[in-house]
């Protein structure tokens, strides 16, 4: 399992569904990048986060140095505004291409944080 191309879910991730946790006008758009342009580049994606609550940006930032990705103290992360996704695809450089798609869409992508999508 792991290079499934269903849209309902990644390998062992958060649903599909679950963009829907974003703002109202940024879901869309989200779905757009994972059921059409994920798969042009992908095997296989999983999304690992869309909303975090407060508390939970608070756990993650406390555990910050075992996490390879940047991670922004509670209250300062899109995940707590509704306005970011974190996906991994395989393979992983895809997020490369999928991250220079997003810009041209509009959307906000660095290099430096490859799982992070926001707008």
């Amino acid at each position: 399992s792991g290079h499934s191309r269903s849209s309902n879910a990644g390998a062992d991730g958060v649903p599909i569904a679950n963009l829907g946790q974003l703002e109202p006008w940024l879901a869309p758009h989200a779905r757009y990048v994972v059921s059409q342009l994920v798969p042009l580049v992908a095997r296989s994606v999983r999304i690992t986060s869309v909303y975090r609550s407060y508390s939970e940006q608070a756990q993650l930032y406390a555990n910050r140095a075992r996490n390879p990705y940047p991670v922004a103290p509670p209250g300062r992360s899109w995940h707590g505004y509704r306005r970011a996704w974190d996906m991994v695809t395989e393979p992983y450089d895809a997020l490369y291409q999928l991250g220079a798609w997003w810009r041209q869409m509009g959307g906000t992508w660095s290099e430096s944080d490859p799982i992070h999508f926001q707008a």
